[in-house]
């Protein structure tokens, strides 16, 4: 038995109405031991591909991660890489950041993700109209650059919620029939209602990252939560069908927010598991490329 299984002490996969993952980094180890522990327990992994390189992740990787996949059933979502400039003022470092993202997507989409989660840091040094019309351009530049150098028609790319409101892309997220990431912890350090950030973008949302954040800390273990954010977080799950990660980076963050998700989704266990896609064009099955 692995050391995650002995941890965790059971599986939870088709738990909960929604897919339940987790992310790539929970013991300290490259993805592949970990994937390989986590994939009888979870429905997805949360491929944390943060600095993939200029050509994207290892083929080899990526074929080693696809097998386990067929062997054990387990989906993925993957974390595109921050540290490319899609959104940097200089237009030359755009282009080229936009040809290397797409080349990574491309390597990713054999994994068939449920979807892929994009950041799109706000980077002007002001935040007044003209700034932000300015930095929206760039990002649909950026965009239509990425969509015409990997072929994305069908998954779904997902903007993450980060540190501005993501009403200010929802003329883009409209244009480029994006989804929306609902990152939790971001929306709790930003002051945003998620009850309010949830209603405007369910129809968009196929993954949420869930953890506690407090003191200008995010990716803490669930029991973190104070009551009222509990309540809400619950009340949010209780309509959502699509992937739910614990985006946590530790064995001990990921059982104690498991054995708060227990607690708190009791009820929710018993509520038969729609499709997870029926609500996105994306997903495993639509996501599969020959």
């Amino acid at each position: 038995m692995s050391l995650i299984a002995r941890r965790l002490g059971k599986s939870y996969r088709g738990q909960y109405p929604f897919r339940l993952a987790t992310t790539s980094f929970i013991v300290p180890d490259d993805y592949l031991p970990n994937v390989r522990q986590l994939a009888p327990l979870f429905d997805e992994v949360e491929l944390l591909f943060f600095e993939a390189g200029p050509q994207g992740p290892d083929p080899r990787l990526i074929d080693a991660l696809t097998r386990i996949g067929k062997e054990t059933g387990v989906g993925y979502n993957v974390h595109l890489p921050v540290d490319v400039p899609l959104c940097d003022p200089d237009p030359c470092r755009r282009r080229a950041a936009a040809d290397r993202m797409a080349r990574i997507i491309a390597c990713c989409l054999g994994l068939a993700p449920s979807t892929l989660t994009l950041h799109l840091p706000y980077t002007p040094a002001d935040r007044g109209l003209l700034a932000r019309r300015t930095w929206r351009r760039w990002v649909h530049e950026s965009l239509a650059q990425v969509r015409q150098g990997a072929d994305i028609s069908g998954c779904r790319l997902s903007i993450e919620t980060l540190d501005y409101p993501m009403e200010w892309l929802a003329p883009t997220i409209e244009a480029f029939d994006l989804g929306v990431c609902l990152d939790m912890g971001h929306l709790a350090l930003a002051g945003v209602d998620p009850s309010d950030a949830y209603q405007r973008w369910a129809s968009r949302c196929p993954i949420i990252h869930l953890h506690a954040a407090m003191d200008d800390r995010d990716h803490l273990p669930l029991d973190g939560l104070k009551p009222a954010q509990a309540a809400t977080v619950m009340g949010l799950l209780s309509n959502f069908n699509g992937t739910l990660s614990l985006e946590v980076f530790s064995l001990e963050a990921l059982a104690r927010s498991l054995a708060w998700l227990e607690i708190h989704a009791e009820k929710l266990k018993t509520v038969a598991r729609p499709h997870p896609i029926d609500f996105m064009k994306g997903g495993r099955d639509a996501c599969s490329h020959p």
